[in-house]
């Protein structure tokens, strides 16, 4: 069974920790396509955002290409703050894996600004504060969509971790 996983957060809530500590826990093959990651591999800063067009192909292509391991975990490793990067730009890969699921981390907001601080690359605070301020929840019809919605509200994803 091929997993399609969509991380959804602000930057500093936890979803590249997510993605490390799935990736640690299984034996099965895990992917991480990470936004942030192909911007530094390509522009050499993950904050630099001029060649985001070729960021986005290089993403969505990966999702295709990651299906073809029937026995993987595909984690979407970006902020996925709104609907249609949540849904609409996923649909067309459902026919790829028998299970897509959706993890948003709506986690306090001092938390995230301290976690953020600790990355190394935080972004501006006012910045980060305009995101979170600007982050839709899921709605009736992605909860229609995907096969799991997980809601993580603190750092304990062990009961996540262990679905796959």
């Amino acid at each position: 069974m091929n997993y399609l996983v969509v991380l959804s957060g602000v930057p500093g809530s936890g979803k590249s920790y997510f993605s490390n500590a799935l990736r640690e826990d299984k034996e099965k093959h895990v992917y991480i396509i990470s936004s942030d990651q192909i911007r530094k591999e390509i522009c050499g800063n993950q904050q630099d955002l001029s060649q985001d067009p070729l960021v986005w192909k290089i993403f969505y292509s990966l999702i295709k290409t990651y299906s073809e391991d029937k026995d993987g975990i595909v984690i979407l490793d970006a902020t996925n703050a709104k609907k249609e990067y949540r849904l609409d730009l996923i649909k067309p890969y459902r026919e790829l894996y028998d299970e897509i699921d959706l993890i948003v981390f709506h986690i306090d907001k001092d938390l995230t600004l301290k976690q953020n601080r600790e990355r190394e690359y935080p972004i501006p605070e006012d910045a980060l504060l305009r995101l979170i301020d600007a982050f839709e929840m899921p709605d009736k019809e992605e909860e229609e969509f995907f096969d799991h919605i997980d809601l993580i509200t603190d750092h304990n994803i062990d009961k996540v971790i262990k679905r796959y």
